[in-house]
């Protein structure tokens, strides 16, 4: 686990330097085509990359709002609302600016590992090169028959109308992006809210904030099955690629993150409790001074004797016959 940690956040540094930009960049040319896939081949007879081509139920414009828009949605006014209720009790100043500041860390954090998702899914796009299961469709391979029959097809030409990012996007199946990315923004914000939300009345607020963000992965995972984009395979290995992907970085993230659990309980909770301490050890520290001290508890009167006394003494000062 050492070792884990050790390389988990010597990645995270790294992540936060100038690194991101040659990712960036590497990015922008494999999606553009300029970095083409190394090129794997197709059986004419296998029935699993001839479906059409229909679309994305979850384009990519919603999958990067999901992971990386709705993740701040959350942070942000989750960490206003401990900052605020810190601030009721400790008079802590500022607030606003607090809450942002372990925001932005949280979300720069989301922010790198979809950076690092993406990364690895898309080297794994390009080195494996998997025939998507719209590839035919898309495609329209120049085969005759006695090419078919000749085996495993590596050198062909499409034919289709489709640009040239879709018909190579075509060869891009494994693993799934979608699948990847929404894992890793689904376990990572999971583990988030597990760790942010400690109030006493979130016993069922936390769990639901958590199954909209696992709903959010299955939803992006399944519809990449049914709109015929991905195999089944290819999710599987998206959602395990997230998945370690988001463990590793929240070995990292939690060493950098400081959470402020004191504030954690409800409001007041901390300083009543403090109060009771004081009180408690006061009194402690009282009935030690008087047990300590025998000569006190000899020399004190006693409340029956005190009443008498001052009873006796008012009679007398109000009746001024009795003293002559």
């Amino acid at each position: 686990m050492n070792s884990i940690n050790t390389f988990s956040h010597t990645a995270y540094v790294l992540l936060g330097t100038k690194l991101w930009k040659w990712f960036i960049g590497g990015l922008s040319l494999s999606y553009s085509g300029l970095i083409r896939p190394r090129g794997a081949g197709f059986y004419c007879d296998d029935e699993t990359i001839k479906f059409p081509y229909r679309g994305d139920t979850v384009s990519v414009v919603q999958l990067f709002l999901g992971s990386l828009l709705a993740p701040i949605l959350f942070i942000l006014p989750i960490e206003l609302v401990k900052k605020w209720r810190k601030s009721r009790e400790e008079a802590v100043r500022s607030y606003l600016l607090s809450a942002w500041r372990t925001s932005w860390s949280v979300w720069r954090a989301v922010l790198l590992g979809n950076l690092a998702v993406l990364v690895l899914t898309e080297i794994s796009k390009s080195l494996i090169s998997e025939a998507r299961p719209h590839f035919w469709d898309t495609c329209q391979p120049n085969v005759t028959k006695e090419i078919c029959d000749s085996g495993y097809i590596v050198e062909f030409n499409c034919t289709s109308d489709y640009s040239n990012r879709k018909i190579l996007d075509a060869q891009k199946s494994f693993p799934s992006g979608h699948t990847s990315v929404s894992f890793f923004a689904a376990a990572f914000m999971m583990w988030y809210l597990d760790r942010a939300v400690q109030w006493r009345h979130s016993y069922f607020f936390k769990p639901c904030l958590q199954l909209v963000w696992a709903c959010f992965a299955i939803l992006c995972a399944l519809t990449r099955i049914t709109d015929r984009r991905h195999h089944w395979w290819d999710v599987l290995a998206g959602g395990t690629l997230g998945l370690s992907v988001a463990f590793m970085l929240v070995q990292a993230v939690s060493k950098n993150v400081r959470w402020g659990h004191d504030d954690s309980d409800s409001g007041g909770n901390d300083s009543t409790n403090q109060f009771k301490d004081s009180v408690s050890s006061n009194r402690v520290d009282f009935q030690l001074k008087s047990s300590n001290n025998p000569a006190s508890n000899n020399k004190r009167p006693s409340v029956r004797r005190l009443l008498s006394t001052s009873s006796a003494a008012t009679t007398i000062a109000e009746d001024s016959e009795i003293n002559i």
